[in-house]
């Protein structure tokens, strides 16, 4: 049973007041306050705040006055108010307690409000399912006021009775804050009573003192104890501190990064105070990533807005991404991006400053009240994102880098301004003319940025003398200010910011990649190389990459487009896709020089050593040496030390140097990679309904999704199972049913079959498995690995259509004799990897044989008959098998079938593509389970 305090829900049919339990205290509010000034004075003080040139790099767009908007006016209470205005002297140790000794006298009335699924009733639920529906499927409101005449039996409810309702039953409510109409601020913190934006000077308020633009913030705290008192939940969370195993020199998760490795053992500092507890003492205490990214609600529009999303670290990584599990905070609205990006940030710091000290929580696993706390370790994002965050100036900045303190050059004589950054730069005159400049960085040993450097930088930067004098600090260090986040103790700056791999890789040097081999790079020519592909033959290379998603299954993703001429179906994940397995296959050949397709096969290869699970720390240092080398060999095959070249050497470039050291710092990349925000922003993309309010209707959709995940969390498995609004799924081995038909075996079959069938029954002699086979087998369409493995077909049954895509080539393991060519020497039998084309999917129910030791019919068999393809080369470092014609058909038992492969057809061969991991048990699956 699932309990959360909160406020008593009542059912639909009683009154609409709620009984609330007593409220606890959390974290002590005058600690709080008193932390609050210590981070405004340290954040905001010196020299004011300003937009700069690069504020404004995104093209002007018309300003949307929305004057229609879903929240009232929940600002602040007095209270609040008044304690982020005052500072309380004489704060004592003691005072940082968490529970205090009045949370502890109210634990029993908290005890008696216990909410569990029971408490929702059967009137609740008819409430709530079309709340999910709505919320799930993005179902406009026209559509949905519709639905009560459709079906008139169902006694529908309006949207306002039911949103009404869903609010009260999850006990959540946002919070709300007027912010700039042009997006430059929100007015939070030290601009709480300002009247005009100080960026761009408009009004706060309309003519009707209404504000002309909100921010709305779902708090985390709220979330965070439902969680933890929901018993399956609260269950997953403990993967950080006992499902997780640190081992020394090998990098798996966060939790095995530099970083969090130096936060254990260390005291939590608030404002400035030093508590008396240390990080992650408490196998509770959450460790959270952030992220934010640019999000254009219309195509073709240059309004962007920003979602503000957080990671729980404490969720095992198979489901930390999922998008039940982000923990989404608003949408920073535009139209532009934002001037002063901290005041967004404001209220979550409030709560972080909270969940440092400490809230009073319920644990389900335990019955018993806690401290909980949680604590902010990395930030991730494309780099305008964090460059906003971190208050960096980015490419305008003389320090482009925030790992680093490398020099950026611009292009001599030209009106482009923006800085790059070589590491030869030698022949550029401004370095000829300077004998203090660099002539050549060291890839391996960089002018690597500290924590203390980095704010010692800001400090100065903010507290100039003078505008001027801020301005020119700025620019020479690429940092225009103190950051927000810099007043927690848990990040480190700039290693707890780690480059973004999906942005890094492959929507910047994967895009540049091909735009330099079709001569379509910012209008540079070869110079003295010779890389640019034919234009006939990049069309070939296009329509083999389109074609081979008829040989791609579904589960390796969407299919991929036609490289060549459909730029607009491009994503960071079909690239991702075309650059690790399509790339290295249809390349091969097609460069006048080798040293080119060599230069880039070298750059999948690291990538892949990147993505694995588990990293040693001999191999990260061989991702390090390695991509030191592909950025030295890129300069020279792109760049070529010339000046007016440039462009080729973007800080997307020079930030893979810093991948390796990232990695060791703060965990493999794919726990701190964008996918889960784009995934996140493709939620969000079908809720925006008017194209003149498109934040409110943001706003709409992330309170009503985070109140519907708040009551599944809240009333446990019955709310999540009612809500989901889909048949509960029962797996039960090869019973489930999918094609299906009864088949007579010819000679042939039957030898084969008796031949696989005494390896398993090797006591057995084979004339007496073959008298106990059946006249009739069972012959299956498709078959399923266990725990959301892959699908596979068998050809045989398998219907053609003209969009399928092929899912009946599969990777086996068998076992071989390795002295099979010597008759004399003893059988050695060793596992050996093949690939071929699932033809038939048996199942064998054979009789009993009690003279061999079987009186009652054995289990039944699944064999499945692959015809095998011969494999005529391979590259083992890619996963990618080369054959031209198929060979002989092996009859296996279907647990030797790990997964179903992929292959590309290129010209007159075929490339077995394998993205496979371990073998599962595997099933036999419905129709209905189709999912191409």
């Amino acid at each position: 049973m699932e309990y959360m305090y909160t406020a008593s829900a009542q059912s639909a049919g009683q009154s609409c007041s709620t009984a609330r339990t007593p409220a606890l205290l959390d974290a002590p509010e005058d600690v709080v306050a008193a932390a609050t000034v210590v981070v405004q004075d340290r954040v905001w003080q010196g020299q004011p705040r300003r937009t700069t040139v690069e504020d404004d790099i995104e093209d002007e767009d018309e300003l949307v006055q929305s004057t229609a908007h879903p929240f009232n006016d929940d600002g602040l209470s007095d209270g609040e108010e008044l304690l982020m205005r005052e500072t309380p002297g004489g704060v004592g140790e003691d005072d940082f307690e968490a529970i205090s000794v009045w949370d502890q006298l109210t634990e029993s009335f908290v005890r008696a409000g216990l909410i569990s699924g029971n408490d929702l009733t059967e009137q609740d639920l008819e409430i709530l399912r079309p709340f999910a529906l709505k919320v799930d499927t993005h179902m406009s409101g026209k559509t949905f006021a519709k639905l009560p005449f459709a079906f008139p039996q169902s006694r529908m409810d309006s949207w306002k009775t039911i949103q009404s309702r869903a609010a009260q039953l999850s006990g959540f409510e946002p919070e709300v804050y007027d912010c700039c109409i042009g997006s430059c601020m929100a007015y939070t913190g030290v601009y709480e009573h300002e009247s005009i934006c100080p960026f761009c000077q408009e009004p706060r308020r309309d003519a009707h003192g209404r504000a002309r633009q909100r921010f709305v913030y779902l708090p985390v705290i709220p979330r965070l104890k439902a969680q933890h008192a929901n018993r399956e939940t609260a269950t997953k969370l403990q993967y950080r501190a006992q499902g997780h195993l640190h081992e020394p020199g090998i990098i798996k998760d966060v939790m095995d990064g530099a970083h969090y490795r130096s936060l254990l053992g260390k005291k939590v500092s608030v404002g400035e105070q030093t508590l008396s507890h240390h990080f992650f003492e408490d196998a509770r205490d959450t460790a959270f990533g952030l992220s934010s990214d640019g999000f254009a609600p219309f195509k073709r529009r240059s309004k962007t807005a920003w979602p503000l999303i957080l990671i729980n670290y404490n969720l095992p990584p198979e489901i930390r991404m999922h998008l039940d599990n982000i923990m989404g905070l608003g949408i920073i609205p535009g139209p532009k991006k934002p001037a002063d990006f901290d005041s967004f940030l404001w209220p979550l710091m409030q709560e972080l400053l909270r969940l440092a000290i400490g809230v009073h929580a319920y644990d389900a696993l335990t019955d018993a009240f806690f401290a909980l706390r949680a604590y902010l370790i990395l930030v991730f994002g494309d780099i305008p994102a964090i460059s906003m965050i971190m208050r960096m100036k980015g490419h305008n900045g003389a320090c482009p880098c925030r790992m680093c303190s490398i020099r950026g050059i611009s292009i001599p004589n030209s009106r482009n301004n923006t800085l790059y950054v070589p590491l030869h730069r030698a022949n550029h005159p401004d370095v000829r003319n300077d004998p203090t400049a660099v002539r050549v960085y060291d890839s391996g040993s960089l002018p690597l940025r500290t924590h203390e450097q980095f704010l010692v930088h800001a400090h100065e930067v903010q507290f100039a003398r003078t505008g001027a004098e801020a301005e020119r600090l700025a620019k020479d260090y690429g940092i225009k200010g103190i950051p927000l986040l810099s007043t927690l103790s848990s990040l480190s700056f700039p290693g707890s910011f780690p480059y973004d791999f999906m942005h890094l890789i492959w929507e910047n040097v994967a895009k540049n990649l091909m735009s330099l081999w079709t001569g379509q790079y910012k209008g540079l020519d070869c110079g003295s190389g010779d890389y640019v592909i034919e234009s006939s033959v990049w069309d070939a290379i296009g329509a083999a990459s389109a074609e081979a998603g008829d040989y791609i299954p579904y589960v390796f993703g969407p299919r991929p487009p036609n490289v060549a001429s459909d730029k607009a179906s491009w994503t960071a994940d079909t690239r991702s896709f075309w650059m690790q397995y399509i790339g290295p296959v249809l390349l091969e050949r097609r460069f006048k020089h080798r040293r080119y397709y060599d230069h880039f096969v070298s750059l999948v290869k690291l990538i892949k050593q990147c993505l694995k699970f588990e990293l040693t720390v001999p191999e990260i240092d061989d991702i390090r040496v390695g991509l030191q080398r592909w950025v030295v060999k890129y300069e020279e095959l792109y760049y070529q030390y010339s000046p007016e070249r440039l462009p080729t050497c973007p800080l997307t470039i020079h930030a893979l140097l810093h991948i390796a050291d990232s990695i060791l710092f703060a965990g493999p990349v794919w726990a701190s990679w964008a996918f889960p925000m784009e995934r996140y922003c493709g939620a969000l993309q079908p809720a925006i309904r008017s194209r003149r309010f498109p934040y409110a209707s943001l706003n709409r959709y992330v309170v009503d999704q985070a109140r519907l995940a708040q009551i599944k969390l809240i009333y446990g498995p019955r709310a999540r199972t009612q809500l989901a609004l889909t048949p509960v799924r029962t797996l039960n081995g090869r019973h489930v049913h999918g094609s299906h038909t009864r088949t007579q075996l010819d000679r042939g079959i039957i030898d084969k079959i008796v031949g696989s069938l005494c390896t398993r029954f090797d006591t057995i002699p084979p004339n007496v498995i073959r008298r106990s086979l059946p006249q009739e087998v069972d012959e299956w369409g498709k078959v399923r690995i266990l725990n959301d493995g892959d699908t596979m077909r068998a050809a045989a049954m398998d219907s053609p259509r003209d969009d399928k895509r092929d899912a009946t080539f599969v990777r086996y393991e068998v076992l071989v004799d390795a002295n099979a060519r010597y008759r004399n020497r003893p059988v050695v039998l060793q596992p050996s990897t093949f690939f071929g084309q699932l033809q038939h999917i048996f199942e064998i129910q054979l009789s009993a044989m009690p003279r061999n030791g079987y009186p009652h019919p054995p289990p039944p068999v699944i064999l499945a008959a692959i015809q095998t393809c011969t494999i005529q080369r391979s590259n083992t470092e890619l996963d990618i098998h080369h054959y031209s014609r198929m060979g002989g058909t092996d009859y296996v038992d279907i647990q030797t079938v790990q997964c179903v492969v992929g292959r590309i057809k290129d010209r007159s061969q075929y490339a077995v593509i394998d993205r496979s991991g371990s073998l599962s048990r595997a099933l036999f699956v419905g129709e209905s389970e189709d999912q191409e």
